[in-house]
């Protein structure tokens, strides 16, 4: 394949990771947020309410996490083509 493409398929996953990270962080945020309302309220309808957003907040995240690594690994690899592309 030709180094243009290389760098054309990088840019296109950067943008993408760079994109990902805004909505990975305030995933994180809210779960951050929800574990520390959990501990304040007791225990009962709202309790479990919250509960209920947080596992949902948790796997938003876990997912953008997810994500993001993947894109990551495709950045290398990609990186890792270019520099054995000789030409």
């Amino acid at each position: 394949m030709n180094k243009v493409y290389f760098e054309r398929r990088l840019d296109a996953l950067r943008l993408r990771l760079n994109a990902l990270a805004p909505s990975t962080e305030r995933a994180r945020q809210a779960v951050w947020r929800l574990e520390r309302e959990q501990v304040e309220v007791p225990a009962g309808t709202i309790s479990g309410a919250l509960a209920a957003q947080l596992s949902a907040a948790r796997a938003m995240a876990t997912t953008l996490e997810e994500r993001e690594r993947q894109v990551r690994v495709a950045i290398a690899a990609l990186q890792a083509e270019l520099m054995a592309d000789p030409s």
